[in-house]
């Protein structure tokens, strides 16, 4: 009965700080939003062939929008450093490494956003509405767009969803990473071939390719890790005898779109143990060609699976963020 009030109160400390950092958001945006009757902050066009980043503390939306442009100089498709924007929201946090967050409708020179919108994307009813997420960069002494979410692609024509609020006070604020578990580097296992926990591990796995390729899935394991019911897995899917996933099966999943090939594919995993077994923590997108090797502490691993002593200071966080 100790045990179980300790975890209750736990859960419900975790929640009541959530909801504390929910309605500072929500307090923040309020803040940001006018009121009725109150004209909304418009940003005009700057002018400038070659916008900046923000070096400012203290960014105003200008500053941002500013900075926004800036990193879409070679994108041609993408400038509109002839435009006005409406500025929806703005947020600057220096809780932990900076933050900020950008929310604005792009005006035409003259009229309304509607009017910019029809123009840009052929008749469109709704408004161009963009969110971006900032960084204070430490090599850079200024701000860098890590994110944007909305209307955010290319041509400025796309119908994505819109951050929620919650997400963006995620953003602003996130919550503190998990304290990974005190281990030595000699604690470090690679479960051996058949064992009970290696095997495992692999069915916490094999479920995403069963789904995207169909059964029977095998499993080459190309690096195992495991200490303290956390594992670095770096597997190749494959038919069993070792044959790669057929040509049509690999074609309905991806198309021509993948980075990988059907008889290199490696992928990487973070998985933990729970009560319901081994579940994926953080996961490679089966296509990509990069490494998320370093990003084990974000469910709390131990460094020593990723050969290091000690996770290095995370700036840029956006897990259980829509991208």
């Amino acid at each position: 009965m100790e045990s179980m009030s300790k975890v209750t109160g736990s859960v419900a400390g975790r929640a009541a700080s959530w909801l504390v950092r929910i309605s500072k958001a929500v307090l923040m945006l309020a803040a940001a939003v006018p009121g009725p009757g109150l004209a909304a902050e418009i940003v005009g066009p700057s002018g400038s062939p070659k916008p900046q980043y923000s070096k400012a503390h203290d960014p105003s939306a200008a500053e941002l929008a500013e900075t926004w442009r800036s990193s879409n100089n070679l994108m041609p498709l993408k400038r509109t450093d002839r435009e006005r924007f409406e500025i929806i929201d703005r947020r600057v946090s220096w809780s932990g490494p900076g933050r900020a967050f950008l929310q604005f409708r792009i005006l035409p020179a003259d009229g309304e956003a509607s009017a910019f919108a029809k123009a840009r994307c052929h008749g469109r009813p709704t408004t161009i509405e963009m969110q971006v997420f900032f960084q204070w960069s430490r090599d850079l002494s200024a701000w860098v767009p890590q994110a944007t979410h909305g209307d955010g692609d290319e041509d400025l024509c796309g119908s994505g969803p819109a951050w929620s609020e919650a997400q963006i006070a995620y953003l602003i604020d996130p919550p503190p990473l998990p304290e990974p578990p005190k281990i030595d580097r000699r604690d470090v296992v690679t479960p051996p071939q058949g064992s009970p926990e290696r095997n495992a591990i692999l069915d916490g796995i094999r479920p995403l390719y069963e789904a995207l390729f169909g059964k029977p899935i095998q499993l080459r394991v190309e690096k195992m890790r495991a200490a303290a019911g956390f594992a670095y897995v770096i597997v190749h899917p494959q038919r069993p005898s070792a044959a790669p996933i057929e040509l049509s099966a690999w074609r309905k999943a991806f198309g021509s779109q993948c980075f990988q090939t059907r008889e290199g594919i490696a992928n990487e995993y973070w998985m933990k143990k729970t009560e319901a077994g081994w579940v994926s923590g953080v996961k490679h997108s089966v296509c990509a060609d990069d490494t998320i090797v370093g990003e084990g502490d974000l469910i709390g691993a131990p460094p020593q699976l990723a050969d290091k002593n000690a996770w290095p200071a995370r700036e840029f966080r956006m897990e259980g963020i829509g991208r």
